[in-house]
């Protein structure tokens, strides 16, 4: 969904277990002290922690403004069968701006201007997520096609927790492409989220431009897995996490945690946003070359993937009955004929969709011996799951 979370910071942006992880959110602290940030080509300049001035002193980008269209006539803001909840579901912004690789739709009185930072930090975000999972520097948002929608919303944000108005950020499959809401840079919840933020995008990894990078690596993911969506929640989060560059805390607080809680569990639902630097840990593991780390390496996550989506479409795809015609819900992303019989309810993950990134995930990651990874308990010995604590005490320094 959409939250950065730092267990040093006070703050913190929450997530559903459906797009960040399937909700998508990110939880951030502010910077401090005064300065000059650039923000696209624009450059912000302040020197109080009030959030109206940040935006006030805000200098929009020449692309940035170009990109505003007023009286939008195009696609409603659709957060397809995803089950999000939001303020811009099947409605049309007045006016958005419709940059290279976004979308962006305001509701709740969101300004123009909220719109247009919006935009702007989302489009630096691009390049840094596509760098990371080695993606192609071309072609539109994270599958070539298909803009990612973004909804700013001056409600969201009331506080860091994991759903209605307390979520700061949120993302999820929508039809097409990923659908994206953050609360606005001009929310009265801003300065409690962002306290004495001096800048969009500093410090790394806890401002509300790391936000953008969380969201958009939620977004990266289900544009790659589209039409299934899905992946576990540490999967999720840790890679949002990990491509946000937030902090993870201390060694002593995650293996607390990880000893205390299986943040790995099938039935994990994220309630606990204190788990992310669990999940941030446990893709560093497997990614990182560091001593102790797996090696597996951030930019070959995209083929993860395609095992996954590979083994999710040989399970749920089927050829559509004579005299039947499917709801688009379940004709998205399908080859020619073909229909979903894994979509449910708005929201739902079909267990097939699940058994499907545990196949995946056995065949594709390995462990330090050269032997098949597995990821849950009850798929043998020695699983990723079960020896969770002993290899993140090996692997954190």
């Amino acid at each position: 969904m959409g939250n950065i979370k730092t267990l040093a910071a006070a703050v913190t942006l929450s997530v559903l277990a459906t797009a960040c992880g399937g909700g998508g959110g990110g939880g951030g602290g502010g910077s401090s002290g005064g300065g000059s940030s650039s923000t696209g080509t624009g450059t912000t300049t302040t020197g109080t922690s009030n959030g109206q001035t940040l935006l006030a002193q805000y200098v929009v980008p020449a692309s940035i403004a170009a990109a505003v269209v007023t009286n939008y006539s195009g696609p409603a803001f659709n957060v397809g069968n995803s089950g999000m909840q939001s303020a811009c579901s099947g409605t049309v912004s007045s006016t958005v701006v419709d940059a290279p690789d976004v979308i962006v739709f305001s509701t709740n009185g969101a300004s123009l201007k909220a719109q247009e930072v919006a935009a702007d930090l989302f489009e630096q975000a691009v390049p840094q997520i596509r760098t990371a999972l080695g993606l192609s520097a071309s072609g539109v948002a994270f599958d070539g096609t298909n803009k990612v929608q973004l909804c700013v919303d001056t409600a969201l944000g009331q506080s860091s927790g994991e759903t209605g108005t307390s979520l700061e950020g949120q993302t999820n499959l929508g039809s097409p492409g990923p659908v994206i809401q953050i609360m606005s840079a001009d929310s009265a919840n801003f300065d409690a989220r962002y306290p004495g933020a001096t800048s969009y995008t500093s410090p790394v990894g806890q401002s509300y431009g790391s936000l953008f990078v969380h969201e958009g690596t939620h977004a990266a993911l289900y544009s790659l897995s589209e039409p299934f969506g899905g992946m576990e929640t540490w999967f999720q989060e840790g890679m949002a996490t990990t491509v946000a560059q937030q902090p993870m805390g201390s060694k002593t607080s995650i293996l607390t945690l990880v000893q205390g809680t299986d943040v790995l569990s099938t039935t994990n639902l994220n309630t606990n946003m204190d788990a992310y630097p669990a999940y941030e840990a446990t893709v560093q593991y497997l990614t990182s070359s560091a001593a102790g780390g797996l090696g597996y390496g951030l930019t070959n996550i995209p083929t993860f993937i395609a095992a996954y989506k590979a083994a999710a479409m040989a399970a749920c795809a089927q050829p559509i009955p004579n005299g039947i015609i499917p709801p688009a819900s379940q004709t998205q992303g399908m080859p020619s004929g073909d229909y979903n019989v894994c979509v449910g309810g708005a929201g739902s993950i079909d267990t097939r969709v699940q058994a499907a990134f545990d196949t995946a995930f056995n065949s594709t990651f390995k462990d330090s011996n050269g032997s098949p990874l597995l990821l849950h308990t009850a798929d043998g010995a020695n699983s990723l799951e079960a020896t969770l604590y002993q290899r993140l005490s090996a692997f954190l320094p």
